[in-house]
């Protein structure tokens, strides 16, 4: 293929230069091409690039995202072109030579998405259904056992995000929660609206998974769509076994850099491998879906060719996280080049049915790193480790006479008051 390059500038001229500036034009389906075109820019402009961008039919969701990224100024369509700026055709990319700056057409590859550096805005989601709306009510009172974080951040949001309709039984109950959280700017509540044939496991959670992946321009399910960077997917079976677990999810984004900073992500998924007691063969190296995303175009378009080969709704399907290291392992020259975007770490742990002993103080004493547990064993894990000596015994005596002498306390729901003798004595447990 031949390329046609033109000429920008010499590189060493331009470090030592105060602007570097172009203008293009976009609408929503040019999206890719000016996220590489700005990915480019910012790994060979430094900070002294600038690009302005004419929306001409931009989605609420991109420019939301532009707004995010370093230097980057969005215009009207209608807005008077600058005559001293030069333009820059949208599908072109920047491209070095020698010390030389040069601009190319970037012939449908986006090898520069993931060097956007940007401003994260990060969205912890809490998937779930019916049957697990009381764990979810568990998961969010860990807070008073381990709280998530030290400080405010206004780039945070939670998500709690269910299969049902918008004004379902379900939705309506999630909206009576009233959950704050000074860790999280907004408190959002997400609808799925699953089918009746989509609306079983494993294709429910699946669908539900990709859906928050969906290109912003096709659903106002997709996190792109609010302008997140990033989301922790976090099951209700996923527990802090220690405090201030947001700070450690940010900190695997920002890597050392201030919150403020802008910063590029080049990985697209960072989490754990099986660490459980089950025998899984070579499958217990995928990482577990619990994990952090980075919502990069270019892992959005990865996921298309996945789906293409493992359809979740089909018994091709071995598990929306399953899948995408099967796929790996079968087309070697995608997974020599793709690999090192899946990263491990022991921020988080998957235990898959069998817990981690993470009760165990030598488990907290070998892993200091490790803040959060994956498993739906943890629930009875927890309940059966807590040591109920005498004092213990005494405080909750006293608490269920307190329950049958005072008229006041007959409306109290049973489950309720189960679920805060359990918190209190976790907090005993914890002090210790």
């Amino acid at each position: 293929m031949l390329y046609y390059y033109i000429l920008i500038i010499n590189l060493t001229l331009l470090v030592n230069s105060y602007i570097f500036k172009y203008e293009t034009s976009c609408n929503s389906f040019e999206f890719k091409d000016l996220e590489n075109l700005i990915g480019s820019l910012h790994r060979y402009a430094l900070d002294n690039g600038q690009l302005i961008v004419r929306d001409i039919g931009l989605t609420i969701g991109q420019r939301k995202l532009l707004k995010r990224y370093q230097n980057i100024e969005i215009i009207s369509a209608k807005y008077k072109q600058k005559e001293n700026i030069p333009m820059i055709n949208v599908k072109h990319e920047f491209f070095p030579i020698n010390e030389t700056l040069f601009s190319r057409y970037n012939n449908g590859k986006y090898n520069y998405i993931d060097s956007i550096r940007k401003r994260f805005y990060l969205a912890i989601v809490i998937p779930f259904i019916q049957s697990q709306f009381n764990k979810l009510i568990d998961q969010l009172n860990f807070e008073k056992i381990y709280s998530p974080c030290r400080n405010q951040s206004n780039s945070i949001d939670l998500i709690l995000y269910h299969n049902e309709k918008i004004s379902s039984i379900l939705d309506n109950k999630t909206r009576q929660i009233h959950y704050q959280n000074k860790c999280f700017k907004n408190i959002r509540i997400f609808a799925a609206d699953l089918s009746e044939n989509e609306n079983s496991y494993p294709i429910g959670s699946a669908i539900m998974w990709k859906k928050l992946l969906i290109n912003e321009q096709f659903s106002r399910t997709s996190l792109r769509y609010y302008g997140y960077t990033h989301f922790f997917l976090m099951e209700p079976d996923t527990r802090p076994i220690r405090s201030y677990w947001l700070d450690i999810i940010v900190e695997e984004i920002i890597n050392g850099h201030d919150r403020e900073s802008y910063i590029s992500t080049q990985w697209w998924m960072i989490g754990s491998l099986y660490r459980g007691f089950q025998s899984l063969g070579q499958n217990y190296l995928h990482i577990n879906g619990n994990a952090l995303y980075h919502l990069s175009l270019s892992f959005i378009l990865f996921l298309q060719y996945v789906s293409y080969e493992y359809p979740y709704d089909s018994k091709q399907s071995s598990g929306y996280d399953l899948d995408l290291f099967l796929y790996l392992f079968k087309h070697i020259d995608k997974g020599k080049k793709f690999w090192h975007k899946f990263q491990f770490s022991d921020f988080i742990q998957n235990c898959w049915h069998t817990g981690c002993n993470e009760m165990n103080e030598e488990f907290l004493y070998n892993n200091p790193n490790t803040y959060l547990i994956h498993g739906n064993k943890i629930q009875e894990i927890y309940f059966k480790s807590l040591p109920i000596n005498l004092s213990m015994m005494k405080i909750l005596i006293y608490i269920l006479f307190l329950l049958i002498i005072v008229k006041r306390f007959k409306y109290i729901c049973w489950n309720f008051f189960i679920h805060e003798i359990v918190y209190y004595l976790l907090f005993l447990n914890k002090q210790k």
